[in-house]
C-alpha cells in the first residue's frame, strides 16, 4: 500500500527517468557500432587494409552503401539471385543478404548437389552462408578491386544496354531503365553514370569470375566416357546364392576364432569396403549419444482439444481468400487460352479448413504441455551463463524429465513418455520408431533430423556433425531442444542430450551396451535392447564360413548347369535347400534389364553432397556397395564385345557375401553418331560442373579476404581481423 502511494507521489519523477531510459536504448545500438568498428581519427583514414597496402576508409564503406541500395534499387540483386548460374547466384547472396532469402537459397543449392549438378558438400554450403551475413560492403570492395587488378573491365554503355534488357524482361516492358537508374540515383545521392558504373562493376566482377572458375580442362577420353555410359546399358540373368542361405550349414565360430576375428577387423569402422576388407567388417565404435527425452502422441492430445467450429472454420475462409484460389482454362475448348482464376466457394474447402484448424489446436495444446515441463526441467538451467559454465554446471541443475512430466501429466490428463537412452549410434537412433523420425523445424524448409542436432556437439569435435545457419542451433549438454514432430506428424517431443564419446576401438571383443529406445507405440516390436559387439563377431565368424560354403554350392550348381541345364539344376537345388517362406523357392532366375554403370565421378559427388550427416554414412556405403556389383558385372566383358566371354560363368561378390552364377551377359554401346552430335554439349556440361563447383571456393567468404589479405588498419586494435562484421553504415 505504502509502494502504490510512494508511486503516486513520484510519478513526474519516474515519467522523466522512464523517457531518459527509453533515448539510451534507442541510441544505444548505434554508439555500440560505432565503437565495435576499428577506430580511425576520420572519414578518410583508413579502417582496413588489403593486398600490399590499399585502404578502405569509413567514407568507402559509406559509399558501397550507397553502391548496394542503388543496384537493388535497379533490380540486380533480383537479377542476380534469379540466374542458373551459380556465380550469379552466389555473388548475389554475398552483396544482398536476406536470412529468409537466404535460407531458400540455401535449400534450392543443396537439392542441386544432391542432384549432382555440382560437387560440393552440404558442409560447404553451410560455410558458405554462415560466413556471407553482414559484410556486404567488405566483400563489394573487395571484389571490384580484385577484378580491377586482374584487368577486367566493363564500360558504362555496355552496362547501360544490358540493364536495358534486364530491366525490360524483368518489368514487362512496363518500367524505362533509363528512368530506373535516374531515380534510383536521386534517392542516394548518386549520378546517372555512377549507378550505370555501380552495375558494370557487377560484370566485372562476373567476368572475371568466370575466367577464374572456368577452366576447360575436360579431356577427348573424359568426354567420351561421359557420352557412354548413360547410354551403354547391359543385361543379364543369374541365380544368386547368398550365405545367409547356408547359415545354419555353418559351424558355430570357436572362442579362439573369435577372437581373432575381432583382432583383424577391430580398427575398422563397419560397412566401409576397402581392398584389404572386402567383406566390410569392422568393430571400431562410431560416435554414440545418449538422450533424455519427453514425447506425446498427438492422438492422445487431439482428445484435449475441442473441435473447430463452423464459425471458426468460416472465419478462416474469409480471412485468408487469396489461399482459396485455382486457375482455370478461360476457356475448355481453347486449350491456348490464358488460365483465369477461380474463387472456390467455401463448402468446397469447409472439410480441409477444418482439419487445419484441428492440427494447428494440437499442435499449440502439445507445445504447451511440454513447454510446461520443460520449464520444470530446465528452471534452474536459465540462471546459468551458457557461455562460461560447464557441463557439470548444466549437469547439476538439470532436472529429470521424468519427475518434471509427471505433474504436468497428471494436471493434463495425458501420458508423456519420458525417459533416458543408452549411448546411442547415428544408426540406433534410427532402429527408434519414435526418435528416429523426429525433426525440428527452422528457417530452412528443410526439417533437420534429431540425429543430426544430437550429434552437433562441441564434446565430438571433429566428429560432430555441422549444423548450418539457417539450421537449429548447435546444442548443448542437458540443454533442451524442441519442439521436435516425426515425420508422420503423430508425436511431439522435447530432448536434452546428456553423454556423448568420440569414434573408439572397443577394449575387447565383449563390449556391449543397452539401448533404452523408447517405447511409444503398443504392440510394436523394436529391436534388441542389448548390443553385444561379441554377438557381432560370432555372426560374422559364422556368415564367413557360410560364404565358403556358398561359393562350394555354386561351383556344383554350375557343375549341375553344364551337365542338365538351368531349368532342371535350379529345380533340383530347390528341393534341396527349400525356403522356409511357403509358396517361394529358395533360387529363381533373376533378370536385369538395361542396367547402366555409375562413374566413379557421379559416386563421389554423391558421396559429397551426402557428408556432413551421421545418419547418411550406412547410405553412402550401400550405394557404393551397388557400384561395385554392378562394376563386377561389367568387368567380365573384354575389349569391345558385346557379350560375356565363358558364359555360363560365375561371379564372386565378398561385399554381398554372394556368388552369382550367370546365365547370359549382354550389352548394348553407345551409338558413334550421338557421340559426335553431343560433344559439344558433353564438353558444356563437364565444364558447367567444375566452374560451379569451383564459383563456391571462389565466391566463399573467408577465401576472400585471405586473398585480398584483409586486415583492420590499427595494429593495435584488439577486434578480431578474421571477423568483419557490420561495416555498413547504420543510417
Amino acid at each position: 500500500m505504502h509502494l502504490v502511494k510512494w508511486i503516486r507521489k513520484n510519478m513526474s519523477k519516474l515519467m522523466a527517468v522512464f523517457v531518459i531510459l527509453i533515448m539510451v536504448a534507442f541510441i544505444m545500438p548505434q554508439v555500440l557500432n560505432q565503437l565495435a568498428k576499428p577506430r580511425s581519427r576520420g572519414p578518410e583514414k583508413a579502417m582496413w587494409l588489403y593486398d600490399t597496402d590499399s585502404e578502405i576508409s569509413y567514407n568507402a564503406v559509406r559509399q558501397a552503401t550507397g553502391e548496394l541500395a542503388v543496384l537493388k534499387g535497379l533490380f540486380i540483386d533480383k537479377f542476380l539471385l534469379g540466374q542458373r548460374d551459380f556465380k550469379y547466384v552466389l555473388l548475389g547472396e554475398l552483396l544482398f543478404p536476406e536470412s529468409v532469402q537466404g535460407a531458400a537459397m540455401s535449400d534450392e543449392i543443396k537439392r542441386a548437389a544432391m542432384q549432382n549438378q555440382f560437387r560440393v558438400s552440404q558442409s560447404r554450403i553451410d560455410d558458405f552462408f554462415g560466413q556471407s551475413r553482414g559484410r556486404s560492403e567488405l566483400f563489394w570492395l573487395l571484389l571490384k578491386a580484385e577484378a580491377q587488378k586482374a584487368g577486367c573491365a566493363t564500360s558504362p554503355k555496355q552496362a547501360g544496354d544490358i540493364l536495358k534488357m534486364i530491366v525490360e524482361r524483368m518489368t514487362e516492358g512496363k518500367v524505362d531503365a533509363a528512368t530506373l537508374v535516374k531515380n534510383a540515383g536521386a534517392a542516394h545521392q548518386m549520378t546517372e553514370d555512377d549507378c550505370l558504373q555501380a552495375f558494370a562493376d557487377v560484370l566485372t566482377i562476373v567476368s572475371y569470375a568466370r575466367i577464374a572458375t572456368e577452366v576447360e580442362d575436360v579431356t577427348e577420353s573424359e568426354m567420351a566416357a561421359a557420352a557412354a555410359m548413360p547410354q551403354e546399358k547391359f543385361s543379364a540373368e543369374f541365380v544368386e546364392f547368398n550365405a545367409k542361405t547356408f547359415a545354419d550349414k555353418a559351424a558355430e565360430p570357436s572362442e579362439q576364432q573369435t577372437a581373432e576375428q575381432f583382432n583383424k577387423y577391430k580398427n575398422y569402422l563397419p560397412g566401409v569396403i576397402t581392398q584389404d576388407n572386402l567383406f566390410g567388417f569392422g568393430y571400431k565404435q562410431r560416435a554414440r549419444v545418449a538422450v533424455e527425452y519427453m514425447l506425446v502422441k498427438l492422438d492422445d492430445v487431439k482428445k484435449l482439444v475441442t473441435v473447430p467450429t463452423e464459425e471458426e472454420a468460416e472465419e478462416f475462409y474469409q480471412q485468408n481468400l487469396e489461399r482459396f484460389v485455382e486457375e482455370i482454362p478461360a476457356d475448355a475448348n481453347d486449350p491456348n487460352a490464358q488460365p483465369t482464376q477461380r474463387q472456390k466457394s467455401y463448402a468446397e474447402v469447409a472439410s480441409l479448413i477444418k482439419d487445419a484448424l484441428l492440427n494447428r489446436k494440437v499442435s499449440a495444446k502439445a507445445t504447451s504441455i511440454l513447454g510446461q515441463a520443460t520449464e520444470i526441467a530446465d528452471a534452474e538451467i536459465i540462471g546459468l551463463d551458457f557461455e562460461k559454465a560447464r557441463v557439470e554446471d548444466f549437469k547439476a541443475k538439470a532436472k529429470d524429465y521424468s519427475a518434471a512430466s509427471e505433474s504436468v501429466a497428471k494436471q493434463n490428463n495425458i501420458k508423456i513418455y519420458a525417459g533416458k537412452t543408452g549411448l546411442l549410434s547415428a544408426e540406433d537412433f534410427q532402429l527408434s520408431q519414435s526418435l528416429g523420425s523426429l525433426m525440428m523445424q527452422s528457417q530452412s524448409r528443410i526439417p533437420t533430423r534429431l540425429t543430426k542436432i544430437a550429434f552437433a556437439l562441441d564434446q565430438l569435435g571433429d566428429e560432430a556433425a555441422k549444423l548450418g545457419p539457417y539450421e537449429p542451433a548447435k546444442p548443448k549438454m542437458f540443454v533442451s531442444v524442441g519442439p521436435l514432430l516425426d515425420n508422420m506428424g503423430s508425436v511431439m517431443a522435447m530432448i536434452r542430450v546428456i553423454d556423448a564419446v568420440k569414434a573408439a576401438v572397443p577394449p575387447d571383443v565383449n563390449f556391449s551396451y543397452e539401448r533404452n529406445l523408447p517405447q511409444v507405440t503398443e504392440n510394436v516390436q523394436i529391436s534388441e535392447n542389448t548390443y553385444s559387439l561379441k554377438e557381432q563377431v560370432r555372426k560374422d565368424c559364422k556368415n564367413l564360413a557360410a560364404f565358403a560354403i556358398t561359393n562350394q554350392k555354386a561351383e556344383e550348381f554350375m557343375s549341375a548347369v553344364k551337365a542338365d541345364g538351368w531349368e532342371k539344376s535350379i529345380k533340383k537345388f530347390n528341393a534341396d535347400y527349400p525356403a522356409k517362406v511357403a509358396d517361394s523357392n529358395t533360387f529363381d532366375m533373376q533378370k536385369w534389364t538395361d542396367k547402366t554403370r555409375v562413374s566413379r565421378s557421379d559416386m563421389e559427388m554423391a558421396k559429397v553432397a551426402m557428408s556432413g550427416s551421421p545418419a547418411a554414412e550406412r547410405y553412402i556405403n550401400q550405394s557404393m556397395v551397388y557400384g561395385k556389383l554392378i562394376d563386377a558385372f561389367y568387368s567380365q566383358f573384354t575389349g569391345d564385345s558385346a557379350e560375356a566371354a565363358n558364359l555360363p560363368l560365375m561371379i564372386k561378390f565378398q561385399p554381398q557375401m554372394s556368388c552369382f552364377a550367370v546365365k547370359s551377359l549382354n550389352r548394348t554401346f553407345a551409338p558413334i553418331e550421338s557421340y559426335e552430335t553431343n560433344r559439344q554439349q558433353i564438353a558444356y556440361g563437364k565444364d558447367y560442373i567444375i566452374g560451379q563447383s569451383m564459383a563456391f571456393e571462389f565466391f566463399m567468404p573467408d577465401n576472400i579476404t585471405k586473398r585480398m589479405n584483409l586486415r583492420p588498419a590499427q595494429k593495435d586494435d584488439k577486434s578480431d581481423s578474421n571477423s568483419v562484421a557490420d561495416t555498413g553504415d547504420d543510417e
